[in-house]
């Protein structure tokens, strides 16, 4: 009885976070891998029509890539780095009379770049779904998915939610998708089709309690401090780093600063050397960052960077400004 309450509790948390006021509708899953497949598959069909961005992480990517392979159409769009208004008027161009869904992140894994989620629930077409891949804005950009109008919002638990890794959730806010996973939920044993009420119909198996103790913990110290106070932090961090990383000769910086449309991620690199080379400069100093890919294909073959990658680093809320002092300080000797 106390693990169902601390599940119940986490429920109760993570919908308070984002504005969700049935606890049944927050659905807890593995991953936001998970969360995005089983809204992605569990919703489209041959003949359906998708929208989504060069801005995408492989986990949205891989399940449309999948859809299509079985007859669903999917349309990418280009996202302006300067013009929100571009953004959003690229993709209702692209609505046609089958348009389903329009998929999209709510900021870049690799950029940091804010995606325009609020201005395109309110001019979308009503039968239009909006799905968000919240993986990178989670804990850090402020959102209430039911006053917004996000039908289905999928995260992880361990990003910007501070929680323990394997750990994920689904933000249902209209129709139910088809389950991925079918199998025992503790009600209605003797019906042989899964249950239609949440979260059972999308809950499987054993919950992780484990993982949901750590996802409550998590859910009540970012309420207690506050995700505006988290996002200003990192907008702080971000113009910090950007102001001192654009003084060092032979610095490659792909964003235009703007703290206001990106949160807390630079990509950068140093010409004449694979992305992978900075890395490990910065490894043997004790300085731990992602170079590479990250998961987001379109957005590196739309910079040019297919090949060499691009080093990322990201700012959490425990990070400080002579932390980037030390980072930019070797981030020099290696140029």
């Amino acid at each position: 009885m106390n693990a169902a309450e601390l599940v119940y509790n986490t429920r109760v948390a993570l919908g308070d976070l984002f504005g969700v006021d049935k606890p049944e509708n927050v659905i807890l899953v593995p991953n936001a891998t998970y969360a995005l497949n089983t809204v992605l598959l569990g919703l489209f069909e041959k003949g359906d029509h998708i929208i989504t961005t060069d801005l995408e992480h492989n986990s949205v990517l891989r399940p449309l890539w999948y859809l299509q392979s079985r007859g669903v159409d999917v349309s990418v769009v280009r996202v302006d780095f300067e013009d929100d208004d571009v953004t959003v008027e690229r993709i209702l161009r692209a609505v046609k009379n089958k348009t389903k869904a329009i998929v999209c992140t709510q900021c870049s894994n690799v950029c940091g770049r804010i995606l325009p989620i609020e201005r395109l629930a309110v001019k979308k077409p009503e039968s239009v779904l909006l799905i968000v891949d919240g993986a990178q804005g989670a804990g850090s950009l402020p959102i209430d998915i039911v006053k917004t109008g996000i039908d289905y919002y999928c995260a992880p638990s361990h990003k910007g939610l501070l929680g323990p890794q394997g750990g994920g959730i689904i933000l249902v806010n209209n129709r139910l998708p088809r389950p991925l996973v079918y199998g025992g939920t503790g009600t209605e044993s003797l019906n042989p089709e899964q249950p239609i009420d949440l979260p059972e119909h999308l809950e499987s198996g054993t919950l992780p309690t484990p993982i949901c103790a750590g996802m409550l913990a998590a859910a009540q110290y970012i309420d207690e401090i506050g995700q505006e106070n988290i996002y200003r932090h990192k907008r702080r961090l971000t113009d910090y780093a950007y102001d001192e990383l654009e003084l060092i000769p032979g610095i490659e910086l792909y964003m235009k600063q703007n703290s206001n449309k990106c949160l807390g991620v630079i990509p950068l690199n140093i010409a004449g050397y694979h992305s992978g080379d900075l890395v490990s400069y910065l490894d043997k100093n004790g300085i731990y960052v992602r170079g590479g890919i990250h998961c987001a294909p379109l957005f590196h073959l739309r910079m040019g960077t297919e090949q060499r990658g691009m080093v990322r680093i990201s700012f959490g809320y425990f990070n400080t400004e002579r932390e980037i002092d030390q980072f930019v300080k070797i981030v020099k000797k290696f140029a």
